[in-house]
């Protein structure tokens, strides 16, 4: 099962711990996965910048998907392949979209490092990294829900589409974690004629439909977080394997990978 398997892992509260942000409990599944040349593949609403610096601490030199799916580096510093739209596109629609309709909401492109750094609480350089955004835009939004349903239509008359994430709303092209991910899964079936075993894991609402479309999804214990409407019976019905920890972040990320690992 694990000779041909890719995983996809998100990060905060998954691969990383949710307070800590320390991967230091998942070191020993990451050091076997590394040992049988398994990829492990950073899925994650962060940018291609931020997941890099990520990216050397584990000592990955794989893919990276970013900004919620709109967005894959692959490795060797290859060019980025957008499978949603331009930022340059996004910000000036949204700008064009604000200045028609006098909206109230305020991005990243409206603010500096410093404004970023204090509204999201990371520190500056985390910051600077967060806003080098290639793909999508994270928001505020300030105005009433029936100016937030014009609004959604009016981006999806541009191709645009409006998600809900944690504490922002996220402008993007029309595409996913699991579209991305499904890019990657073709490309190593082209490469290697053969399919692989998937494995997604995720702790939050954003993770639901990566974790769904995996052959084995393991969903992290997020004991903050509501529990994730995922069917085991049907997983099961067809041909999928659902696995819930029973401990929280990286501890369970590495528990969960030992135990397939050791299957």
């Amino acid at each position: 099962m694990m000779t041909h398997a890719l995983v996809f892992t998100d990060l905060d509260g998954t691969l990383l711990d949710h307070h800590s942000y320390s991967f230091a409990p998942a070191k020993p599944a990451l050091a076997q996965l590394h040992e049988r040349h398994i990829p492990v593949i950073l899925n994650s609403s962060k940018t291609i910048a931020e997941i890099e610096a990520i990216a050397g601490e584990l000592s990955l030199d794989t893919a990276i998907i970013a900004e919620n799916g709109s967005i894959i580096q692959p490795p060797s510093h290859a060019a980025p392949v957008i499978l949603g739209k331009d930022y340059d596109f996004i910000c000036q629609t949204l700008d064009e979209l604000k200045q028609a309709h006098d909206y109230l909401f305020a991005g990243f492109h409206d603010w500096t490092d410093q404004e970023i750094s204090d509204i999201t609480g990371l520190p500056l350089e985390s910051a600077a990294r967060a806003a080098k955004r290639q793909a999508s835009e994270p928001l505020i939004w300030k105005d009433t829900k029936e100016a937030l349903e014009r609004f959604t239509a009016q981006l999806n008359e541009k191709g645009l589409t409006l998600k809900r994430g944690g504490r922002f709303w996220h402008v993007m092209g029309d595409t996913d974690k699991v579209k991305a991910m499904q890019y990657l899964i073709n490309e190593y079936q082209t490469t290697h004629q053969i399919k692989p075993t998937v494995i997604a894991l995720g702790d939050g609402p954003n993770d639901q439909e990566m974790i769904s479309a995996a052959d084995i999804g393991i969903v992290i214990l997020n004991p903050d977080g509501t529990p994730l409407a995922i069917s085991e019976q049907s997983a099961k019905a067809e041909g999928r394997r659902i696995i819930r920890t029973k401990e929280p972040g990286p501890l369970g990320w590495n528990t969960a990978i030992m135990m397939l690992l050791q299957e």
